[in-house]
């Protein structure tokens, strides 16, 4: 009997033994617990790529061969690149595909096509999306129209330009093929840009895809009303006026007409109906970041106010120097200022516009002077100039935006190597977007010119990394060396 109690008792023990381990706290593993893999899916809308074929027939992209014989066949006719039909229709074409309403939406808004394409802000997203996931792509990183910000030129050069004379705003693009490449080449990655570096060697970035396409679009938010009318004020471009040897930015046009939201278009009294212009209303986002940036005092948009699209850089790569063109809002489409022409503007017919793509001017650049010049080689001896400016983006700039550029030209090939026709090209509105852009380096390199013709193999390329003709690369480079991204 004892015997029964005894073994009773001892399972009895046993039992509460087991029961008080089963209820402490166990031991913490030596490794954490992987967090569960994020779920991917596709953010917002989806990317538009641009269409095999332009409005106006040509293939997309048009072979090098065929762009290339645009040029040397203006140079056999006579003719000035400014004028020369291929290469305008071209240009209208390719604004016609970017301009183009698409199925996409946000924020209850249909989108164009430059509109569903990616930013610099975007990819950067990405990649810390990869860093996290190693399964995430750039199609998962959620995205909205862009944040809407000044850009870096305005604040280049020895002398800044007047806040008031950059009060566009605005964001850059890339077409799918081109953000793919900047994605999966980690091109805004500072320590993969000086990997490719050879000093006293020519270096250079893997060239964009052919077809990629790289935009700044330039945007002014609607925020001045006339008291009198209750209609928005715009400040637009008057034209240069037959003086192109000065600064002249917005703050000095002194030229401006009315926005309706809910009227009618009424010419005589220089009043356009919003559906006038390509534009779109801010978004919650947007108008929080516009607020929060400490570079735009002042600026205080309100979700749903609207942002009118008063011009846009696009270049095509379609060839080794890429296409150029730039486009801006015109009172009078049909008769647009300088640096456009009656003659480019007329030959927008054929390229399939809606009302408010069909109210922009163009000035198109090609090649930097006439006589076209080749890609190594070349001079600026007996030439002239092919002006292709943005008025929203570079009529403001003074001479000093180009005093850097000038003297290391000057020292590399002697003072008067870039005077064309005796004179050198030194104000904003004497620039050229293929002189500009191809000075695009990692910090190094002449910095901004203005129209000339520039070697693709200059002296000053050395010991650097051109970039393919793309500043935005240089300015949306992330210093990742010894601080990577979180």
């Amino acid at each position: 009997m004892n015997n029964i109690t005894i073994k009773i008792g001892s399972a009895l023990f046993f039992l509460f033994v087991a029961l008080a381990a089963c209820n402490e706290t166990p031991e913490k593993p030596n490794k954490e617990t992987p967090p569960p893999k994020l779920t991917l899916t596709a953010n917002g809308f989806a990317p538009v790529p641009m269409p095999a074929t332009l409005s106006t027939g040509e293939p997309f992209p048009t072979d090098s061969t065929t762009v290339n014989g645009w040029v040397l066949k203006s140079e056999v006719d006579g003719n000035n690149l400014e004028t020369n039909e291929s290469i305008i229709q071209h240009g209208w074409g390719l604004w016609q595909a970017l301009t183009e309403i698409t199925s996409e939406m946000h924020d209850n808004q249909p989108l164009r096509r430059f509109e569903t394409w990616y930013t610099p802000e975007d990819i950067i997203n990405a990649y810390n999306l990869k860093n996290k996931n190693s399964d995430a792509q750039l199609i998962h990183v959620k995205r909205n129209r862009g944040k809407l910000t000044h850009f870096n030129q305005f604040t280049h050069g020895s002398n800044k330009m007047d806040p008031s004379d950059a009060s566009v705003l605005g964001f850059v693009k890339y077409d799918p093929a081109a953000a793919e490449h900047l994605y999966e080449k980690k091109l805004f990655y500072k320590s993969v840009l000086e990997s490719y570096k050879k000093e006293g060697e020519l270096a250079a970035i893997p060239e964009f895809p052919l077809g990629g396409i790289a935009l700044k679009p330039v945007f002014s938010t609607l925020d001045t009303i006339n008291p009198a009318t209750g209609n928005y004020v715009l400040q637009v471009w008057p034209g240069e006026g037959g003086n192109n040897e000065r600064s002249w930015g917005p703050s000095d046009w002194g030229n401006t007409v009315e926005v309706t939201i809910d009227g009618q278009t009424d010419v005589a009294n220089r009043i356009y109906s919003i559906n006038d212009f390509i534009h779109f209303r801010i978004d919650s986002t947007q108008a929080a970041e516009i607020k929060n940036n400490p570079q735009l005092p002042g600026e205080n948009p309100q979700k749903g106010n609207y942002a009118i699209l008063v011009g846009m850089h696009v270049t095509s790569k379609e060839n080794v120097r890429w296409t150029w063109q730039t486009f801006w809002w015109s009172e009078n489409a049909d008769q647009p200022q300088t640096p456009s022409s009656p003659l480019i503007a007329g030959l927008r017919t054929n390229a399939g516009l809606d009302a408010a793509a069909n109210h922009y001017a163009m000035a198109v650049a090609y090649n930097m002077v006439q006589k076209a010049q080749p890609d190594t080689g070349g001079s600026n001896q007996d030439v002239t100039s092919v002006y292709a400016y943005n008025p929203y983006l570079e009529a403001g700039f003074s001479s000093s935006q180009f005093t850097h550029g000038n003297q290391v030209i000057s020292d590399t090939y002697g003072p008067d190597y870039a005077k064309i026709q005796g004179n050198l090209n030194n104000w904003g509105m004497q620039t050229n977007c293929m002189s500009c852009h191809i000075q695009a380096t990692v910090q190094g390199g002449a910095g901004y010119v203005a129209d000339q013709y520039v070697d693709m193999q200059a002296p000053y390329f050395k010991s650097t990394v051109t970039l393919d003709f793309a500043w935005s690369i240089e300015g949306n480079m992330i210093d990742d060396q010894g601080n990577p991204i979180q």
